[in-house]
C-alpha cells in the first residue's frame, strides 16, 4: 500500500510541476509527463516496466510517460523531490524541435555526481530563485539519452496500441471487454499480454491514466468537482479514492498548494470562455461561459 508521511506541491510555471515528500512506499502507479526524481535522503527499491535497481540519496533517476512504477524503501523512510516537466519543457532545454512523435528517456539513473548534487542544491533554493533549478535540470539533462519515437517492446505491439487507445479516451469509463472489443482480441489475450507488457492490468491503467490527466488539469486551475465529473469519476469520493493510491495524498493538497502557487506567483486562473480540445479529454469539450456553471459538451 501507498505509505506518504508528507507532500506539497509547486508550480514553477504552467508546464513544469514540483513534488517534495517523504514516503516509505508507493505501489505501482504513472504519471502522463516524464519524471525526474531527486533523492535527498535514504534509498529505496524501483521496479519499473523498463528498469529495476536500488536508488540512494544524491541519486536523480527518470520515467516516461505512462511508464508504470512501484517504490519500497530499504529501512527508513525517503525524502525526494519529482519533477513533472512537460514534453515542451524538455524540447526546450535539450534544443529538440516540437513534433507528434513522442520523447522518450533511455537513461534510467545518474548516480551521485556534481550534476545531481547541483540540481538537488538548486531544488533547496527559495521559490524566486526558481531559474536556478531550469538551469541546473537543462545542465543535468544534457548527461542524459534520449530519442523521438517509440520504445522497443518487448511484448506484443498489441500492449502498445491498447495504451495508446487508453490513453486517447481518458474520460471513457470503457470496460476490458469494450476494450478487447476494439483491438480485435479476445479479452483474455488482452489482460495476460497487457499485464506482462505494462505491469498492470488493462483497468487498473485506465484508471491510473485518469489520474494522470486529473492531475494535469488540477495544475491548470480547474475545480476539483469540475476535473471528477471531466474525466467520468463517479462521484468526488471516488476521485478521491483513486488520487490517493498513486500520491498519498488527496487532490485537495495538489489543489490547494497550486491555488497558492498560482496567487503568489500572480498567475491567472482558467479565463471563462476556456475550451479544453476535443483530443486532450477524449471526446469531451469543457466550455466555461462568464458567469454560468461549467457545462460539458459532448
Amino acid at each position: 500500500m501507498t505509505q506518504v508521511k508528507s507532500m506539497s506541491f509547486a508550480s514553477q510555471q504552467a508546464n513544469f510541476l514540483r513534488a517534495h515528500a517523504t514516503a516509505s512506499q508507493f505501489d505501482p502507479h504513472l504519471h502522463s509527463t516524464h519524471s525526474i526524481v531527486a533523492l535527498k535522503r535514504g534509498s529505496a527499491e524501483i521496479k519499473s516496466a523498463r528498469w529495476s535497481d536500488t536508488v540512494r540519496a544524491g541519486d536523480v533517476f527518470f520515467f516516461n510517460p505512462y511508464e508504470v512504477h512501484s517504490a519500497l524503501c530499504c529501512d527508513q523512510d525517503v525524502e525526494y523531490d519529482t519533477l513533472y516537466p512537460s514534453e515542451e519543457f524538455l524540447r526546450k532545454c535539450l534544443g529538440i524541435e516540437c513534433s507528434d512523435v513522442p520523447l522518450r528517456i533511455h537513461t534510467t539513473i545518474l548516480r551521485r555526481r556534481s550534476i545531481t548534487r547541483e540540481l538537488i542544491d538548486a531544488l533547496d533554493t527559495p521559490a524566486e530563485k526558481r531559474r536556478s533549478i531550469e538551469a541546473s535540470l537543462g545542465r543535468m539533462l544534457t548527461a542524459c539519452v534520449f530519442s523521438t519515437g517509440f520504445a522497443e517492446e518487448s511484448s506484443a505491439e498489441l500492449a502498445r496500441r491498447a495504451c495508446m487507445l487508453i490513453q486517447k479516451n481518458c474520460t471513457r469509463a470503457m470496460r476490458t471487454e469494450e476494450l478487447a472489443r476494439e483491438m480485435g482480441v479476445h479479452k483474455s489475450h488482452l489482460v495476460r499480454v497487457f499485464s506482462t507488457a505494462v505491469g498492470m492490468a488493462p483497468q487498473k491503467y485506465m484508471r491510473q491514466v485518469r489520474v494522470a490527466k486529473a492531475t494535469e488539469l488540477i495544475a491548470e486551475g480547474f475545480p476539483l468537482t469540475d476535473v471528477a465529473l471531466m474525466l467520468n469519476f463517479s462521484d468526488q469520493a471516488h476521485f478521491t479514492r483513486e488520487f490517493k493510491k498513486v500520491f498519498g495524498v488527496p487532490p485537495g493538497a495538489l489543489s490547494r498548494d497550486i491555488g497558492g502557487c498560482r496567487r503568489k506567483n500572480g498567475d491567472p486562473w482558467p479565463s471563462g470562455d476556456r475550451i479544453i480540445s476535443r483530443r486532450s479529454l477524449g471526446g469531451m469539450a469543457w466550455l466555461v461561459a462568464p458567469g454560468a456553471a461549467n457545462t460539458p459538451r459532448k
